[in-house]
């Protein structure tokens, strides 16, 4: 049997992640719309997130996993706890497609905590993509026409804090298992939301108990399928397929909600997305510049 290429098999998957996110966002729009609380709804996603990480880890180790990182690994999970009830909250309160183009701003968030906190350089031409690309989020979120609401807020906090929790883990790939990092903070989040969930508890039917642990599975099923495409392929040849997840929020919330997205919508998460393409393809030009510039130094 002739194996995939690599390159079509991180196309794949880097779909198959577009189409598992859109698919969990809509869990949690729809199980908040029936009455789960956002609380709820997080811990049941980080506690059947965390069995199947923990599953894998424990597989691959046979053994709990040791980290010496536990201060970043800590301010990581507050961030991710942070990010996650915001989402899970705003996701509840505004349009499923408004709420997915604001996602999208997260790497514009991520350049400036780099270059802030880990001392990235970062020229002129990538600060110049970042205002272009926040001029994308008023193009979606149209201040002064619309009146701004606490559920885009709140996507938009959850969308920095992610920012954060993917600098912080940047920071510690030098020295940590990305398994590692992913185990601690499902644990994190999974503990922390527990005791919020217990203060608006309402036990789920069946139903919507088997819907709670699909959510779970798809997160954790797009982030294996996310990380394993870009591990297969350059980021510049399969970041543009992120942009797939909108089109599969606008068919479920068309389909299941009712809801339509406007132009400016569209329009506005193409300009953040394409501003995030453009300040990817410059890190990545960056990045192989100074692998080529070590390598002629070794020689």
């Amino acid at each position: 049997m002739k194996a995939i290429n690599p390159l079509v098999l991180a196309v794949l998957l880097m779909t198959l992640s577009s189409a598992t996110t859109a698919v969990g966002n809509t869990l949690i729009r729809t199980l908040g719309d029936i009455g789960i609380h956002p609380f709820e709804i997080a811990f049941f996603r980080c506690a059947f997130g965390f069995a199947t990480v923990a599953l894998v880890v424990l597989w691959q180790k046979r053994a709990w996993p040791r980290t010496g990182a536990v201060r970043p690994l800590t301010l990581s999970g507050f961030c991710h706890f942070a990010a996650m009830l915001a989402f899970f909250t705003g996701v509840t309160m505004v349009p499923l497609n408004e709420s997915a183009a604001l996602t999208f701003a997260s790497p514009l968030f991520g350049t400036i905590g780099a270059a802030l906190f880990l001392g990235e350089t970062v020229r002129a031409r990538r600060w110049i993509a970042i205002v272009v690309g926040f001029i994308g989020v008023l193009i979606v979120l149209r201040p002064g026409a619309v009146p701004f609401s606490l559920g885009a807020g709140l996507v938009l906090f959850s969308t920095m804090s992610f920012a954060g929790v993917t600098v912080l883990v940047k920071m510690m790939s030098a020295t940590e298992r990305t398994t590692t990092v992913v185990f601690y903070q499902s644990l994190f989040v999974m503990v922390a939301t527990l005791p919020l969930a217990i203060s608006v508890w309402t036990t789920p039917s069946f139903p919507n108990f088997v819907a709670l642990a699909a959510l779970g599975a798809l997160s954790t099923a797009g982030w294996l399928c996310f990380t394993r495409a870009f591990a297969l392929a350059d980021a510049s040849a399969i970041l543009p397929l992120e942009f797939t997840r909108l089109p599969f929020v606008a068919i479920l919330a068309y389909v299941l909600l009712g809801e339509v997205p406007d132009k400016w919508v569209w329009l506005g998460a193409a300009v953040i997305f394409g501003s995030t393409l453009y300040i990817a393809h410059r890190e990545h030009a960056a990045h192989r510049r100074a692998q080529s510039q070590r390598l002629t130094e070794d020689r």
